[in-house]
């Protein structure tokens, strides 16, 4: 019997209303922000949640923290419905899923010190670790993110933005938790920034068995420190596979123009890159096409996209994709995985 995940996301939606007026408000519509995501994470794993700008991915991410209340669906962690706790399982579960936010600018208080940072969840969870330990357990968790344990008197503006990120991650270890919530944690930082960044995330979880909801629009990453990738955009999955069958199977169209968009290391090779540019522009999501969201900006669209909503589903590519007319090509000449 295969094990439970350690979280379960349910055909989770989030629905924001549009209102009209200041003293009596009028809802004139609503917006779609997350629209039925359903997805699972194993422990230990990394699930890359990927997709362009307003697709709805940290809203995913925040109605999973319970940042944001869900219109509908639920969310299960370790086989309980979180949306269902009170106040005393919340706390709990606090504990259980951390959050390493996008802008390590705005995330940390510039009027604590580090040292204030890191054990302010110790003060607020008591009886995890004694306060007399709250000193010596900083300094290990800074030496663990590759930072001086001597600086834990200074204040964040004293840092650089990719060691402001670290005492993210540290503070985000700080409570032993299973589960991390990286809300695209190096998109703020230069690209020789977010290696060490990624490179950091990646020995913690080799080191401590953490799992990780690693939120990004930039693919190279994911495909970095992703075993499971799944492809966003305007509020629905269209493709969910392993790293392997994603990457190198892709069958919907939108992530075929994301991958061509990654930049070519190689200049040899620069010139041999098709590169797909998508017209027109994204669709708001208070007013999203009928059937297939995509079908306005997809140059294999017919009739059918626009009459119904593709499922996810398997369709010969070893891995679940939302389109009528999947890339086909490589389950006729590659094996399958």
């Amino acid at each position: 019997m295969p094990a439970e995940p350690l979280l379960r996301v349910d055909n989770l939606v989030k629905h924001f209303p549009i209102s009209r007026g200041i003293l009596f408000k009028k809802q004139i519509g609503t917006v779609r922000a997350v629209d039925g995501v359903s997805f699972e994470i194993n422990a230990g794993e990394t699930l890359g949640l990927v997709g362009e700008s307003g697709c709805g991915k940290t809203t995913t991410a925040r109605v999973i923290l319970c940042l944001e209340p869900p219109t509908s669906g639920a969310v299960y962690f370790r086989g309980r419905n979180i949306f269902l706790f009170d106040l005393d399982e919340l706390k709990e579960l606090r504990r259980e899923v951390q959050v390493i936010f996008q802008d390590p600018y705005a995330s940390l208080n510039p009027r604590m010190t580090v040292g204030d940072i890191i054990s302010e969840g110790w003060k607020i969870h008591r009886g995890v670790i004694p306060p007399a330990q709250h000193r010596s357990r900083t300094h290990e968790l800074l030496q663990l993110v590759g930072l001086n344990p001597d600086h834990i008197n200074r204040y964040p503006h004293q840092f650089s933005g990719g060691q402001r990120q670290r005492i993210g991650v540290a503070r985000a270890l700080a409570l032993n938790p299973s589960l991390i919530i990286c809300d695209e944690p190096v998109s703020a930082l230069d690209v020789s920034v977010q290696a060490q960044v990624v490179n950091l995330l990646e020995d913690i979880q080799r080191e401590l068995g953490v799992a990780y909801l690693f939120v990004a629009h930039d693919l190279s990453v994911v495909r970095h420190i992703s075993e499971r990738v799944a492809v966003m955009y305007l509020g629905r999955i269209v493709e969910f596979g392993d790293e392997a069958g994603v990457y190198a199977r892709t069958a919907h169209p939108y992530t075929e123009a994301l991958l061509s968009a990654v930049p070519v290391p190689d200049p040899a090779l620069r010139g041999h890159k098709r590169r797909i540019l998508l017209e027109g522009d994204v669709p708001s999501p208070a007013n999203p096409p009928s059937g297939c969201r995509f079908r306005t900006r997809c140059w294999k669209a017919q009739a059918r996209c626009a009459e119904e909503e593709p499922a996810l589903i398997e369709r010969g590519q070893s891995h679940p994709v939302a389109c009528y007319f999947p890339r086909i090509e490589w389950a006729a000449s590659k094996p399958l995985a």
